[in-house]
């Protein structure tokens, strides 16, 4: 164990002795050591989240974190959860998955998941959604599985992650449905025995009535199991009639909403609902009704019978005919327990990058001082000539820098309508153009985009003036055509060869940190759009931006 290793564990051991929190002198006097020591020291571990700190009066008590491991926070869910890299190495696994599959953490983490001890259980199906989940795509199906004699379905889902290094990984949830699965074989199977024994019907009343009361019987075993069905899986049934203003629930429904009885006038069951849900509730009623439009909407009710606030979607459809409106709730607390849990993990990760970004950031600032010293220290042009490389290096590592602070908030915030001109204005207010004229003919054109859209237009810009090499004129204009909208940037440079077309929007690629277009190109596919550079060299660049139906519009000019 080396001597920092060695310090940290004493005080580690010291603060767990002393719950209530110890300043730094007294840990310097109760380890024998020197107080900038204990300061050091202290001072990491509040950067790295293992100490916290509470000032009392003037004095400054410092005490162990009591955070929640990551992977205690993953087994806090009922679902299944796999955490992957971009290499498809397993990272993370909680406790459910490993109890599913009869496995031990130190089985599978670490290894990828195709030559795992999961491997029987990974498709092609399966692997190819986890790696687009690595671009950015979300993706849900149904499997089954067999880890022992009986089978079970899980709905699956895989969704993109992004570490705390800005690799990108995926999260695999399984979501256990074999109940559902199971309760819905019976039911065809049920259908399907019904329906050969009607066909087998003759004229006779006799057995027509025979067949009747069979059918009776096996309708009521078909509700008595739709009704474990629903304990099951969390969702109940219900009818809203307009003309009565009653709502009928099935006894799933009853139970989510903490009531006993079938028919209910809809201001009790109204009440239930959190009242800030009301407005969203009556807004999707009246698209429903009047519009057609579809009714799935999540709201939060408070359960009278224990009090619990619970998370419901509610689907539903109009019957026009009877005046009906039928849906289906379903109880997804523990879907958004799960997500708020991976937001909390995320904020405390940028957190983390943001403590680490601004350290590096002060070291690079104190060595661009020495930097300088030493220019002034020498007349050697062998030495100039090295330090100038070294000073060129340390500003590309603080260009990569900002680019992570940048790159990490993309889809962060959602997106909004922005008006083109005022935010390309807004873009290069403090922009020097270097003599080049600027032209906006956007007019009031606006795009749904995310606020991130500013950036784009900077890098734009700052693409041209330092690769142009004669740029005069920038000009930001678009084409309505019937294909729809495109947004075009040109200026009248040098043009970029047919051969880097495509090149200039990959990561790493071009004279200074590679990450400009490449920047535009993500921040674009947020909300769909797409970019192209189809300029003709020699002539300037013309890059075409190409807006999505639904996300954009051109207000009339008052």
């Amino acid at each position: 164990m080396s001597e920092k290793e060695s310090e940290l564990s004493r005080i580690i051991a010291i603060l767990r002795d002393y719950p209530k929190g110890l300043t730094i002198d007294e840990v310097s006097r109760l380890l024998s050591i020197s107080r900038p020591t204990a300061a050091k020291y202290l001072n990491n571990m509040l950067v790295a989240g293992q100490a916290e700190l509470r000032e009392l009066g003037r004095a400054k008590l410092f005490y162990l974190s009591q955070r929640l491991p990551l992977t205690n926070l993953l087994s806090l869910a009922s679902d299944l959860i796999l955490i992957l890299d971009a290499e498809l190495f397993i990272r993370e696994v909680n406790e459910p998955f490993l109890e599913a599959f009869s496995l031990q953490r130190e089985d599978i983490r670490g290894t990828r998941i195709e030559h795992s001890l999961l491997a029987p259980y990974v498709s092609d199906e399966h692997l190819a959604a986890i790696k687009q989940a690595l671009e950015g795509q979300t993706a849900t199906f149904e499997m089954v599985v067999r880890p022992g004699d009986a089978a079970r379905y899980f709905r699956m889902k895989v969704i993109p992650l992004v570490f705390e290094d800005q690799s990108h990984g995926a999260g695999v949830l399984l979501e256990d449905i074999t109940a559902m699965k199971e309760y819905q074989q019976q039911l065809e199977e049920e259908v399907r025995f019904r329906t050969a024994a009607l066909v087998k019907t003759n004229d006779a009343l006799q057995k027509e009535i025979e067949e009747r009361r069979k059918a009776g019987e096996a309708l009521a075993r078909n509700e008595a199991r739709l009704k474990r069905a629903e304990g099951v899986a969390h969702f109940g049934n219900w009818e809203y009639h307009r003309d009565s203003k009653t709502v009928i629930l099935s006894e799933g429904a009853q139970a989510l909403y903490g009531v006993s009885g079938r028919e209910f006038p809809v201001a009790q069951i109204f009440s239930l609902i959190l009242e800030e849900y009301h407005p969203l509730i009556r807004q999707a009623t009246r698209d429903l009704v009047e519009d057609n439009r579809p009714y799935d909407i999540e709201y939060k009710i408070r359960r009278p019978t224990d009090g619990a606030v619970l998370s419901i979607n509610s689907l539903a459809e109009y019957d026009r005919k009877s005046g009906i409106i039928f849906g289906v709730n379903h109880d997804i607390s523990q879907y958004k327990r799960a997500d708020e849990a991976v937001q909390r993990a995320t904020k405390q990760i940028m957190l983390l990058n943001s403590v680490t970004r601004h350290d590096i950031l002060n070291q690079l600032t104190i060595l661009s001082s020495y930097i300088g010293l030493s220019k002034k220290m020498t007349g050697d042009e062998k030495h100039l000539q090295l330090i100038g490389q070294e000073e060129q290096v340390a500003d590309t590592i603080r260009r990569q820098i900002v680019f992570t602070r940048d790159y990490q908030t993309i889809g962060l915030q959602p997106p909004q309508w922005t008006n083109v001109e005022e935010m390309v204005t807004k873009a290069l207010a403090t922009t020097d153009k270097d003599g080049a004229s600027l032209v906006i003919k956007t007019g009031t054109l606006e795009l749904f985009t995310d606020l991130l859209i500013e950036k784009v237009y900077a890098n734009l810009v700052d693409n041209s003036l330092r690769h142009g090499n004669r740029v005069t004129t920038i000009t930001f204009r678009y084409q309505q055509k019937e294909q729809g909208l495109t947004l075009i940037y040109e200026d009248d440079g040098i043009g970029i060869p047919e051969e880097e077309k495509e090149q200039i929007f990959e990561r790493g690629f071009g004279k200074n940190t590679g990450y400009g277009l490449f920047l535009v190109r993500e921040i674009l596919s947020i909300t769909g759009f797409s970019i192209r550079e189809c300029g003709e060299p020699g002539k300037g660049v013309r890059f075409e931006i190409r807006v999505p139906d639904g996300a954009w519009r051109v207000p009339a000019d008052h």
